[in-house]
C-alpha cells in the first residue's frame, strides 16, 4: 500500500500547460528545460509501476531495456521513492493526474510522468522539471476522481496523496502494458536524446511505413473492441458513416498483442486508442522498432468509431 508520507515528494503542481494533445509528449528543447537536459542525462531514471504490475516485473524490465538508452535505469517500488527524495542524480517516472478546465467542463488527464528534481536558487528549495508524459486511458472512477479534485475537502497535499494512492493501487489503464510502454518510451528516449519537443500533434503519419498496411495486418487490442461494443450505436457520434477499412484487421487479446510487440522476430503494426474525458487520440505503432507511424487527435469525440480506422485508410490511399 502506498502511504501518504511517501507521496509528499509529488504533491506540488506541475507545468501541465506544456502538455499538448499528443499521447506521448516530451520537452527536451523547451526554454524551461534547456539546461536541465544535460543534468537529466547524467541521472539514473527510476521507474515506478502500479502494484499489480510487479507480478510481471520481468516483462516490464524487458520492455524498458529494449528501448531506454538515454540514461541508466532502475525499477523500484512506489514506497521506495522517499529514499531518493533528497538524493541527487535521479530522475523519476510516476503516475499522476490533473484536471484541464474548459468553459463548460473539466477534462481529466491521467499521465505517466518523467520528472527531474534539482536544487533551487534558494536554500531548501527544489526545482521540478517535467521532461515527458504519456497520456493514459483510465477507468471512469479514476477520471471522476481527477475531475472533482477541486471540490474535495482537505488540504491539497492530502487530496493529491489520495489520488496518487488510487493510481498505484486501484486504477485500471486500458492502454498500459509492458509492450505498450515500450512503444511510449521509444518516443521519449529518441526525443530527449535529440533534445527535441513534441506537444500538440493533431495529426501526423509516416509516409513510408503507413502505406505498408495496404498489404499487412493491423492489430487491434481487445480493449478497443470492448469499448466499441459497449457504446455501439446505429450512427457514429460524428453522424457520418465513412467508407470501411477494408484492409486486413485482427482483434487480439491484450496479452497476446503484448507478446507480439515484445517479440522482435514478429513485428506487428497495432492501434492504441487513448480516451480522455471528452476527446481521444488514435495512434498506430510499428513494433519493429517501436516507431509511431500515425496519430490523430479528435476533440469532442471521445468514443472509438469504425470511422477512426476509415481515416487511417484515407491516408494510406492518399500515399499509395
Amino acid at each position: 500500500m502506498l502511504k501518504a508520507k511517501h507521496l509528499l515528494l509529488f504533491s506540488s503542481f506541475l507545468l501541465w500547460a506544456l502538455i499538448g494533445k499528443s499521447q506521448v509528449s516530451y520537452f527536451g528543447n523547451s526554454a524551461a528545460n534547456s539546461q536541465k537536459l544535460d543534468i537529466f542525462k547524467k541521472t539514473t531514471t527510476l521507474f515506478t509501476l502500479q502494484y499489480a504490475d510487479y507480478a510481471e516485473l520481468e516483462k516490464f524490465d524487458q520492455a524498458i531495456k529494449k528501448v531506454w538508452t538515454v540514461t541508466p535505469y532502475k525499477i523500484i517500488k512506489p514506497e521506495e521513492l522517499s529514499r531518493y527524495d533528497t538524493v541527487a542524480n535521479y530522475s523519476f517516472f510516476y503516475f499522476d493526474g490533473y484536471a484541464e478546465k474548459t468553459d463548460s467542463t473539466n477534462i481529466a488527464n491521467i499521465v505517466y510522468v518523467l520528472k527531474l528534481i534539482t536544487p533551487g536558487k534558494k536554500p531548501r528549495v527544489r526545482e521540478e522539471s517535467v521532461l515527458a508524459t504519456v497520456t493514459l486511458f483510465a477507468d471512469r472512477s479514476t477520471n471522476l476522481l481527477v475531475e472533482i479534485q477541486d471540490q474535495q475537502y482537505g488540504s491539497k497535499k492530502s487530496i493529491k496523496n489520495y489520488l496518487l494512492s488510487n493510481l498505484y493501487n486501484k486504477s485500471h489503464f486500458n492502454n498500459w502494458s509492458p509492450g505498450f510502454l515500450s512503444g511510449y518510451l521509444k518516443q521519449i528516449n529518441e526525443g530527449l536524446s535529440a533534445a527535441e519537443n513534441r506537444g500538440m500533434d493533431y495529426q501526423f503519419y509516416n509516409k513510408i511505413r503507413l502505406p505498408e498496411l495496404a498489404k499487412e495486418t493491423l492489430y487491434i487490442p481487445e480493449y478497443i473492441k470492448t469499448e466499441f461494443s459497449s457504446k455501439l450505436a446505429l450512427l457514429p457520434q460524428s453522424g457520418i458513416v465513412a467508407a470501411p477499412y477494408n484492409y486486413k484487421l485482427k482483434f487480439v487479446p491484450n496479452k497476446q498483442l503484448d507478446s507480439l510487440i515484445l517479440n522482435q522476430h514478429t513485428p506487428v503494426k497495432y492501434v492504441i486508442y487513448t480516451q480522455r474525458s471528452n476527446d481521444k487520440i488514435i495512434s498506430v505503432y510499428d513494433s519493429k522498432d517501436n516507431q509511431i507511424i500515425y496519430q490523430r487527435f479528435y476533440p469532442n469525440l471521445p468514443n472509438f468509431e469504425m470511422n477512426d480506422l476509415s481515416e487511417i485508410k484515407k491516408v494510406i490511399v492518399s500515399l499509395k
